[in-house]
């Protein structure tokens, strides 16, 4: 390879990042150019870029199930940013992306050479949060693999459909829904394919990401189409169960999109045509609108193109059956599984919908915003239990909306993925299970929204994982460094054995033991580390009783 020398600086992220050479791999579709470069601690690794793993989902292919890619001739150029896929930025009001979108990184610490020998590396492939409707997996400057390649494990991350491109469903083969998903599942098999060439071990690959990543991993776990193609799962603050995490009634959102209630359109076939025939944009737009027409919603956030149950019919669904029942049934890949949740899910709702946490902080009518179905005859029962788990519970950080954040944090959150974590540990799945609850300068989320409060938010833990250019990389104390060593440990030890404490060390000083029957114990990551019991006993109860039935319509 040619010598390529690039310094790039930035002021957060990279104080140096320099491109040395140029590394090509030939992989099944064609041959690549990526770039090396260093860590800060000067650890040597390869990068390549907007490597297509399938074909773009544009014209005829939109909602449609994703297709392989086409080979190319020559070399690849791998060294640049690719498109992410369409969606609203919701700070510019504006549609951002393109539909042109399926696109994967891969970030390794060696590349085989020809003649050299060389251990096959683990393989961390990341799902990107952000509700199946916003975000990406390919922007360096907000997933950064520096921390994990230090650690000899491969990274991959990719872009997946959002919205209405990546969930519409109408129960038919030309729109069958979960098409993000299915995007999915299309990079884990590009993996199985390609990943040998640059080091990796196609024989273990760990699934891991945050929020509707994590959820994403969840689902991929239960769907029969992603069987053999990952050996290990990792779900950060998500889960399949969660109400915004899933719709089982996308028609009705569907006529709300104005183009098809203004035309007073209810042929399935006519709804396809005008929606496969909008421009892209004016396409995210009309979805937008749709959803903000949504006002009399429960729990704090609200996605509604989200994955859904498809109906029997003549192609393969990622999903046909409610995941609460697969997970009950125990069908689900049997691998092992990491799951956590931070402290303050809830404080999201200072930078999401304040005006529906202010609701309940004024009212404390905790029914009002409960996103499940409740019997009448226990409605009572139910808000005097809500009270009392809630509100009467004892303040640990002195704020007047404390209660609200951790009923929020509960039910948008913590709910569905403990409740999760015990339905897979029924199975006899590993599962290990942890808390995240560290306050420091790399909580992701709190940086990103402003937010001031104490405790862990949503999605914080992220940034004690992956690098990101709005976190600092140097300047941070004694106590988030080793936060952070012990995210990255517990993290990559997972990927590499299986278990994210397989023995105690200076880092990890406690071992995470195997979840077990409720209640439940679960690693507490905090400035020390240590097993503690999850929650209160009423509170544990609680959320259990509220996906087993127990207050539902009878």
């Amino acid at each position: 390879a040619t010598n390529n020398v690039v310094i790039r600086l930035s002021s957060c992220l990279f104080s140096q990042t320099i491109r040395m050479t140029s590394p090509i791999v030939e992989i099944s579709d064609g041959k690549l150019q990526g770039y090396e470069t260093k860590t800060l601690n000067n650890k040597r690794y390869y990068v390549f870029q907007g490597i297509p793993f399938a074909k773009p989902p544009t014209g005829e292919l939109r909602f449609l199930a994703p297709e392989p890619p086409e080979p190319w001739e020559g070399i690849r150029d791998a060294t640049k940013n690719c498109n992410i896929c369409a969606q609203f930025d919701r700070t510019a009001q504006v549609v951002i992306g393109d539909e042109d979108c399926l696109y994967l990184n891969v970030y390794t610490p060696e590349i085989p050479r020809e003649g050299k020998g060389g251990g096959a590396l683990p393989v961390m492939v990341f799902v990107h949060g952000g509700g199946f409707m916003y975000g990406d997996g390919t922007d360096t400057t907000k997933h950064g693999p520096e921390y994990l390649v230090e650690q000899d494990v491969i990274l991959v991350s990719f872009n997946y459909r959002l919205g209405i491109l990546g969930f519409l469903s109408l129960d038919r083969k030309d729109a069958p829904g979960n098409m993000g998903l299915k995007d999915q599942v299309q990079a884990l098999k590009w993996v199985q394919r390609n990943i040998s060439q640059f080091g990796g071990d196609p024989g273990n690959v760990t699934v891991f990401g945050v929020s509707a990543g994590g959820a994403s991993v969840e689902y991929l776990l239960l769907s029969p189409t992603a069987r053999g193609l990952f050996h290990k799962a990792l779900k950060q603050s998500g889960s399949s169960l969660l109400h915004w995490a899933h719709n089982d009634n996308m028609r009705d959102i569907i006529m709300k999109i104005p183009q098809v209630k203004e035309n007073n359109i209810t042929d399935d076939e006519q709804v396809l045509h005008l929606l496969k025939n909008l421009p892209y944009k004016d396409l995210i737009k009309a979805s937008m609108a749709a959803i903000a027409a949504e006002t009399d919603f429960k729990g704090g956030i609200l996605f509604r193109f989200v994955p859904t149950v498809e109906k029997p019919g003549d192609w393969e669904p990622f999903l046909d059956r409610s995941p609460y029942e697969l997970l009950s049934r125990g069908e689900v890949a049997r691998v092992p599984v990491v799951t956590g949740f931070c402290s303050r899910e809830g404080l999201l709702m200072r930078g999401s919908s304040p005006h529906v946490l202010e609701k309940l902080k004024q009212n404390k009518k905790f029914l009002d915003h409960l996103p499940f179905a409740v019997d009448d005859t226990q409605k009572a029962t139910l808000e005097a239990e809500l009270k009392t788990v809630y509100s009467e519970s004892e303040s640990r950080y002195g704020e007047d909306d404390e209660y609200a954040i951790d009923f929020f944090s509960d039910v948008d959150f913590i709910s569905g993925v403990y409740v999760s974590a015990l339905l897979l540990a029924k199975s006899d799945i590993p599962v290990y299970f942890y808390e995240f609850a560290y306050d420091g300068k790399l909580n992701y989320l709190k940086t990103k929204l402003g937010l001031k409060s104490p405790g862990a938010c949503h999605g914080d833990d992220g940034g004690y994982v992956m690098t990101s250019a709005i976190l600092p990389i140097d300047n941070i104390s004694d106590t988030d460094k080793l936060v952070r060593d012990r995210m990255v440990a517990m993290f990559t030890n997972f990927a590499k054995y299986g278990d994210p404490t397989p023995s105690e060390d200076s880092v990890l000083p406690v071992r995470c033991t195997r979840l077990a029957a409720a209640p439940a114990q679960c690693l507490r990551v905090d400035a020390d580390l240590a097993m503690r019991p999850f929650g209160t006993p009423a509170r544990e109860q609680l959320l259990r009783r509220l996906y087993d039935g127990h207050y539902a319509p009878k």
